[in-house]
């Protein structure tokens, strides 16, 4: 790793608050003018945090650590600052990508809803608070980041989504508010201890009291993993997830299970992993439990659902479980493959779901026997939708099968043979859940006529398939980026 690399240009903080500022004039315009000004507007702002991303990427994969920091308020020792390192950079464009992406999709998707004007300028926020948690560098803005993309994220499912959106929506801000609440505590109790509030100097002061205060500490790191495994949707915190990604609106699903449950690694990862490592020596085992728990329940139950988007729910309760394996094993190769997973599963579910928008906004349908034939009529979907299903279910040679790889070495090298053999059997029951979709939306007896959508459906999915493909072949930068992350975070292993 180089040294930090003090940025003269805050790029960083404009790819944070340049949205949030640009939030009301969203707002502004599509009152002023219409909703598609609104859309062309939230897209443009959705887009310059992209381009900065893209930009940094060079320096990103070199190793260099970018930061920004302002004084705030001196007297607190509150600053504002944010970092983009090897941790943050994968998150940071996976939200970034996947954000813009799917405001261009809500472009046409979402055409036919009412209140379009609110719904791009909440989509606009959501996206920003996304970005705010992952470049942090302090507790107090982290929680704030965290708590902003609570908010639009609950407007954005209780006012556009399906079935019952009011109660969905009440029973989503109840629990992963409840899961803030814990992670708020946590954080809260580890400032207090230290009277420190930077995320960076809080590991060095956590060492040097980790003898005296370790059952103390124990507890906090438990707080911060409860509070993030409620936004992962880990068993057992995992019952919001199911009715919250099935009901929303298909772009947001897109961002709640590609992006969104993906901060609850990004907090493990840094606050547990990166500041209090050695607590993980206790907690290993217990986390890993619940992570193989994870796969199965989520998997069994995905292999039962007939609803498209609910079946994709269940599976990234399934897919979570991958990744905090992964984490809990404390090796280079699995904490590795975890992180590698984030992005491999961000994007393909991402294409996934705005796959089964395909096939609700043009047929109007989501019940898969009900569905059939459709491969001959929507290639382009048949085929985004089947390298989705295969790189999630780790087939060789697409991106989900070197990072799931990584994930059973790791449990492998932890001496978890038992757990690493059921994992393996959660992929079959993941491929058979995903085959058993295509078969039944692609193939077999034709139930109705249909067409690829248009190019501003499809032109979204189009970057996110190159990435699937190209993520099994090309991904030796980005994963030599992660192994830096990969090899600080696995020192609490016991020699």
């Amino acid at each position: 790793m180089l040294p930090w690399t003090a940025l003269q240009i805050p790029l960083l903080s404009f790819a944070v608050f340049l949205p949030i500022v640009l939030t009301p004039l969203t707002f502004l315009v599509g009152r002023v003018g219409s909703w598609r000004a609104a859309a062309v507007f939230c897209n443009a702002a959705l887009l310059i945090p992209l381009l900065i991303m893209v930009y940094l990427t060079p320096d990103a994969l070199s190793g260099k650590t970018l930061y920004e920091e302002y004084q705030w308020v001196p007297a607190l020792g509150l600053t504002v600052g944010f970092v983009l390192d090897s941790l943050s950079y994968p998150f940071a464009l996976l939200i970034t990508l996947v954000g813009f992406l799917a405001g261009v999709y809500s472009s046409k998707y979402m055409e036919k809803e009412h209140g379009l004007t609110s719904y791009f300028t909440l989509l606009l926020l959501f996206v920003a608070g996304m970005l705010g948690v992952v470049l942090v560098t302090n507790l107090f803005l982290f929680y704030i980041f965290w708590e902003l993309m609570l908010i639009p994220s609950y407007a954005l499912i209780a006012y556009w989504g399906t079935g019952n959106p009011r109660l969905i929506g009440f029973k989503y801000f109840i629990f992963t508010h409840a899961g803030a609440l814990s992670l708020l505590i946590g954080i809260a109790w580890l400032a207090a201890l230290f009277n420190n509030l930077n995320i960076f100097e809080l590991g060095a002061l956590a060492a040097s009291q980790a003898a005296a205060l370790r059952p103390v500490l124990t507890t906090i790191a438990v707080l911060i993993f409860i509070g993030a495994a409620v936004k992962m949707a880990v068993f057992p915190f995992h019952t919001w997830l199911p009715d919250a990604h099935a009901e929303a609106p298909t772009p947001i699903s897109v961002l709640l299970s590609g992006v969104m449950i993906k901060t609850g690694v990004y907090a493990v990862a840094r606050l547990v992993l990166g500041i209090l490592p050695f607590t993980m020596v206790d907690l290993r085992l217990p986390v890993a439990v619940l992570a193989v728990l994870s796969m199965v329940w989520g998997g069994v139950m995905a292999l039962v659902q007939n609803d498209v988007k609910r079946l994709l729910a269940y599976s990234s309760i399934s897919q979570i479980g991958y990744i905090v394996f992964g984490l809990a094993t404390g090796n280079v190769a699995g904490i590795q493959g975890g992180l590698f997973h984030v992005l491999n599963h961000g994007f393909a579910k991402s294409l996934l779901f705005m796959g089964a928008g395909v096939l609700i906004h043009e047929l109007n349908e989501r019940d898969i026997r009900r569905l059939g034939g459709l491969a001959s009529k929507m290639p382009l979907t048949a085929t985004a939708m089947l390298l989705g299903g295969l790189s999630i279910a780790g087939t060789p040679p697409l991106g989900g099968f070197m990072s799931e790889w990584m994930i059973f070495t790791g449990g492998i090298e932890a001496g978890w043979t038992v757990f690493v053999a059921i994992a393996i059997f959660a992929t079959a029951i993941t491929a058979g859940y995903y085959l058993r979709m295509i078969r039944a939306v692609f193939f077999g007896q034709a139930v109705a006529e249909a067409k690829d959508p248009a190019i501003s459906m499809l032109g979204p999915m189009s970057p996110l398939i190159v990435l699937v493909v190209v993520l099994g072949f090309l991904a030796a930068p980005l994963v030599a980026v992660i192994a830096d992350t990969a090899s600080a975070l696995s020192l609490y292993i016991p020699r």
